[in-house]
Parts: C-alpha cells; sequence; structure tokens
C-alpha cells in the first residue's frame, strides 16, 4: 500500500476469547516529536459540496491512487416474524479496494470483498452448519463479491446495481461520521418454482446500513491521504440461498464492525490462514478481473449438480 499515509489502525491481537477482536489504535506520526513544525491543518468548509465529498472520501477510502484493506467481524441473526431473533453464525470478512482520484471531490474505486462463514461468536471456520429451522446440517457457501467499480462525486454514486449512497454526514464530538444505505429488491435467482427449498421467495431484499467514522484531526491533516477510520454495519437481507429456507418467512439481520489495516499481515495467523484456505481470491486482487457474486457461483454449482443429479 501507499507510503503516503502516516499511519494507520492495526490489528496486532489475536482474536481469541470467545472472537473477540484485539485492535491497537495508532497515533498520527506528524513530525513533531522529531523537531519538525506540526503542518497547518486544511481548512475545509463541510456545507461545500466538494470539502464535504473529499472529507467523506479520506474516512471511507483515500483521496490518492491508493489501496485500503478493512477486516470486519460479522455476526448473522435469524429473524422469522413473530419469532424470537436466533443466532445462526459468524463471520470474518476482507475488503480491498483500489481508489483513484479523477478531480478533487470525485473518485473511482476498484472493490473486492470475502468472507468465511464461523460459528457463532468465534473463530471456528464452519463447512457445515447446523440449520435451527430445519434441523439439517448444510454444506456452507463461503462470500466471494467483486471486482465491483463504482465512481463517487459531491452529488452521486455511478455504480452497476446496488451501491452505498451516502446519508447525512455529521461532526460528533471529536470524529466524523458518514452514514449510507444500500436499499434493493430485485428478483430472486433462486425462483422458488424451479427451487423450491433454496428460494427465499420471487424477490430478493437487501438493506445495507453502514457509518464509518475518523478522527477530524485526521481528516484535516495534510499529510494523511486516508484517515483511520472504523467500520460499523447493519443488514437485513433474504435467506441465502445455500441455507435452504424453503420461502420461510424473514431473513438475516446481521452486525458488522471492523476497521481498517496495513494489509493481510495485520491479521491474527489463525484468521489469515482461514482466508487463504476458503477465499483465496482475496490475496490475487492483481488478477482478479472477471466479476464474481456468491449467489451467482452458487446457481451455477446447482445447475451443474443438477445436470448430474446430484441437486
Amino acid at each position: 500500500m501507499s507510503q503516503s499515509r502516516i499511519t494507520r489502525r492495526r490489528a496486532v491481537a489475536a482474536l481469541a476469547g470467545g472472537g473477540a477482536v484485539g485492535l491497537v489504535a495508532g497515533c498520527a506520526d506528524n513530525g513533531a516529536g522529531s523537531g519538525q513544525n506540526k503542518p497547518e491543518p486544511l481548512q475545509l468548509n463541510l456545507d461545500d459540496p466538494i470539502d464535504l465529498a473529499y472529507a467523506r472520501q479520506k474516512v471511507i477510502g483515500s483521496v490518492a491512487e491508493e489501496e485500503i484493506h478493512s477486516f470486519l467481524r460479522f455476526h448473522f441473526y435469524g429473524q422469522v416474524p413473530g419469532e424470537k431473533a436466533r443466532p445462526l453464525f459468524s463471520m470474518n470478512n476482507y475488503i480491498v479496494d483500489q481508489w483513484t482520484p479523477v478531480e478533487r471531490g470525485t473518485y473511482r474505486l476498484r472493490h473486492w470483498e470475502v468472507g468465511y462463514y464461523c460459528a457463532f461468536d468465534t473463530d471456528e471456520p464452519i463447512e457445515t452448519w447446523l440449520n435451527p429451522y430445519t434441523k439439517e446440517e448444510l454444506e456452507v457457501f463461503q462470500f466471494v463479491l467483486g471486482p465491483i467499480e463504482r465512481e463517487y462525486s459531491p452529488d452521486s454514486v455511478l455504480a452497476p446495481g446496488l451501491a452505498p449512497i451516502p446519508l447525512t454526514s455529521h461532526v460528533m464530538g471529536p470524529r466524523f461520521y458518514v452514514a449510507t444505505e444500500a436499499i434493493s429488491q430485485v428478483p430472486n435467482l433462486f425462483q422458488p418454482e424451479e427451487w423450491p427449498q433454496r428460494s427465499s421467495g420471487k424477490m430478493a431484499n437487501w438493506v445495507s446500513l453502514q457509518t464509518i467514522s475518523a478522527l477530524m484531526e485526521d481528516i484535516v491533516n495534510p499529510e494523511l491521504t486516508s484517515a483511520p477510520s472504523n467500520i460499523h454495519l447493519q443488514n437485513f437481507i433474504s435467506w441465502g440461498s445455500w441455507m435452504q429456507m424453503g420461502g420461510r418467512p424473514g431473513g438475516t439481520m446481521a452486525r458488522a464492525y471492523g476497521t481498517e489495516i496495513d494489509g493481510f499481515d495485520a491479521l491474527p495467523k489463525h484468521v489469515r490462514d482461514g482466508f487463504k484456505k476458503y477465499t483465496p481470491e482475496i490475496f490475487e486482487t492483481a488478477t482478479w478481473d472477471v466479476t464474481r457474486f456468491d449467489e451467482f457461483d452458487y446457481l451455477k454449482l446447482m445447475q451443474e449438480r443438477r445436470a448430474k443429479g446430484e441437486a
């Protein structure tokens, strides 16, 4: 990654003790400790659309041509109308974002993302999962997405399909909060007439609500191209096809939290090994050019198995 960024929060502690993530916050090195003068902070007017877009960009990515890596932990819950929510499983999630500035306030993105599922609130990878609703033990299908291309500008997000749309940003105390929403309803790849066990219904729903925050002092620091940020995410989506919910109403709720990190070596070894085993594609983004999505991959696999009489 680019050396133009002075510092990045790092994941330096093993995920231990029931899956808790150990994260240590780094401090921006502005040269004050070595006798250099501290640079004058940037003067940003957050009522100006271009300045606001610039500030948001330092939080969600980078204002330079730079690759940003992020690590998140997901916890998934099942929600059926009229029933108590049930814990289902967790996930270790990794994101690689390549940012390219077009002009001040406008930035292009290539996004890759993977995740491997774990037993709930642990780092123990799972290859099969006992569905608490159907009592069936099922093969787990890991999450893979990308590359996805988007362009962020002061007044729009250009993207094929679903994209996180910025909501009103806020300064609260020392931090700047960037909230986004992504809401979609599309025809289900697994239609109930053809795939009654794997379909969640004729339409697939997706609601993803994300909040990313960083210190204002990092955003206005001219030596930083990317402000070290914390990431929080909630989503509600239709049941995954591999979960084989058979048209049961409801879907999965997820909460996620994480941070930008300095790359794969910042991960605890057992977590990094999990990505290498279950989603090795994320280490090959330089050659990963064909767009993939886990639901498309799973549909292709099921069609192949059906052709062989196996599904």
